[in-house]
């Protein structure tokens, strides 16, 4: 090869191709960045779509059902339960109630404390509490006498302890399940008596055989919880939405359903009303004239590490409690 065709690049030539190809490689890195950047946004939005969704999926889940008990609304609820008398259980008479922003501690049986600690409720978020009954797959099969265990058809069967409501359209009772299977047992001490009596639920006495009860095909069975609502920190200091579940005055399952509330109002109308009202503007004697709940949530969310915007999103539906249709 001739000596004056084998020279190699001039260092002004290499200079030259090496700025081309960090402009190249620049023009790479920016259309990168904004796709990622397009990308997380996409992923925000959907996060934040989809949590405000199931929120308000929940909350009006819990809301519509307050107070079902599966049979005849106008029937009282007969409690068997030893512990009857506990606030907790007292509270089920009431299957919505609400808790004005401003107020402190207002549900009992566990307290739901205000601060920003881990479960409590934020200062100036509003709370909810409501009854819901879920139905189990049971029929029954037997029930021979008042006092013994009703026998039952179907796997869905309470767990032993549990509380338990079954009712008819006579008899609405709400009891300790003793013994569970075959047939599910309703003895004494776990409940005041073991019978169904009519009229007094609870009688000192030994009442007529004429004035007890006995359950048939037409029994319908549910398992009673107590659901809250209310906005808190989580364990990284988020503010967000729970859901927490209760049984016995104790906390059985839930957790946070959306984070990065911002926003959260319920708003309350009363029958024979055209307005919705806040909280602190419902008398304690009104909550059972409750008809429905205005709810509105807002979530915000950053969408990454490379940008500062926010991604808002408010949510807003009413709900009308079924049990108190016209």
């Amino acid at each position: 090869m001739n000596a004056r065709h084998a020279r190699g690049l001039t260092l002004v030539e290499l200079l030259v191709a090496m700025i081309l190809g960090l402009l190249v490689l620049g023009a790479c890195l920016h259309f990168y960045l904004g796709s990622l950047r397009g990308t997380q946004d996409t992923l925000g939005v959907a996060r934040v779509q989809e949590a405000g969704r199931l929120a308000m999926a929940l909350i009006g889940h819990d809301i519509r059902g307050a107070g079902d008990r599966l049979c005849d609304q106008r029937h009282a609820v007969d409690s068997l339960l030893a512990e009857r008398q506990r606030p907790f259980w007292r509270s089920f008479d009431e299957p919505l109630v609400g808790l004005a922003a401003a107020a402190g501690a207002g549900l009992v049986d566990p307290v739901l404390g205000t601060g920003t600690a881990l479960g409590e409720r934020l200062p100036g978020m509003p709370a909810l509490q409501v009854w819901t009954v879920t139905p189990l797959a049971l029929g029954v099969r037997e029930h021979p006498a008042s006092d013994a265990p009703v026998a039952v058809t179907g796997k869905d069967l309470p767990d032993l302890g549990s509380p338990l409501l079954l009712c008819d359209f006579s008899r609405t009772v709400l009891m300790r399940v003793t013994a569970t299977g075959a047939a599910i047992g309703h003895a004494a001490p776990a409940n005041c008596v073991g019978y169904f009596a009519t009229g007094d639920a609870c009688p000192t006495g030994t009442p007529a055989r004429a004035s007890l009860h006995r359950f048939g095909a037409d029994t319908a069975f549910g398992l009673p919880q107590q659901v809250r609502w209310f906005v808190g920190n989580d364990d990284q200091g988020v503010a967000s939405l729970y859901r927490q579940q209760l049984v016995d005055g104790a906390v059985v399952g839930g957790g946070v359903v959306a984070s990065g509330v911002t926003g959260f109002s319920l708003r309350y109308l009363l029958a024979g009303q055209a307005d919705y009202l806040p909280g602190e503007k419902i008398p304690a004697s009104q909550w059972g004239q409750v008809r429905a709940v205005d709810v509105q949530l807002q979530l915000e969310t950053s969408t990454g590490p490379a940008t500062e915007a926010r991604i808002v999103r408010r949510f807003q539906q009413t709900f009308t409690l079924r049990n108190r249709l016209p």
